[in-house]
């Protein structure tokens, strides 16, 4: 018996041991990643990606901030049609769509939107779920988003929160997301509320609120199909 408890405590040492190296983890990757991006958006590329949205956008929760969705629909994008995409990733770590609308899009590269070989992708509004933010007024700040992106932009409904009233509230405003989204037909939507139902613990990162990189495949995933590309996700 005393044996068996001492391999009890061992082994609930090891996890406490574990998830503290996760959670140290976890507090260097935002300004690990938002660094990353900005290197990125220096390089060139003959195709232009703009991401727009909160901390998915980025990546967070993932180690390598480039198997974000950003990053996942990049590679998508290369592997496709055999260009370099450069990628200017404004998404913002607690953006909500207000944010989008008064911070982001007027951080857009100038003449990006109207250039053909610009793509822009858009997925926000787990923080507006998060903080309780009305329908109605998601609503308009997302038809505002909207209005100004170019054809052929991409734009995701909110993921499922898997648990509690953060995921009540995602699914009311992901169904005004898709509302908002079928108004502007010239627009591509992206399923990603289905993509992220039931996500298993291994797709979960180390702050336990946003998926590592296995969990990425699935919004990854979601964008790609939007865009109608064929791939196969190596990671």
């Amino acid at each position: 018996m005393p044996r068996a408890r001492s391999l009890v405590l061992t082994l609930v040492l090891a996890v406490v041991v574990v998830q503290a190296r996760r959670l140290r983890l976890a507090t260097t990757m935002e300004p690990d990643h938002a660094a990353y991006w900005r290197r990125r958006r220096r390089s060139p590329g003959d195709v232009l990606l703009v991401a727009l949205g909160d901390s998915l956008a980025q990546g967070l929760g993932a180690v390598h901030p480039e198997r974000s969705w950003a990053g996942r629909l990049a590679d998508a994008l290369e592997a496709r049609d055999g260009v370099r995409v450069r990628v200017v990733n404004l998404g913002v770590v607690g953006a909500t769509v207000a944010d989008v609308l008064a911070a982001q899009l007027p951080e857009v590269p100038p003449g990006a939107l109207d250039d053909p070989r610009t793509i822009v992708a858009l997925a926000v509004g787990t923080n507006d779920a998060a903080q309780d933010v009305a329908p109605e007024d998601f609503r308009r700040d997302l038809d505002a988003v909207c209005a100004a992106l170019p054809a052929g932009a991409l734009v995701a409904d909110v993921p499922d929160l898997q648990r509690g009233a953060p995921q009540r509230h995602a699914a009311v405003l992901s169904a005004v997301a898709r509302e908002v989204i079928a108004a502007h037909p010239a627009l591509r939507p992206v399923a990603l509320e289905a993509a992220t139902h039931r996500m298993r613990l291994w797709e979960v990162g180390p702050d336990l609120a946003h998926p590592n990189g296995r969990g990425y495949r699935r919004y990854g995933r979601a964008f790609v199909e939007a865009l109608d590309v064929s791939a196969t996700w190596r990671r």
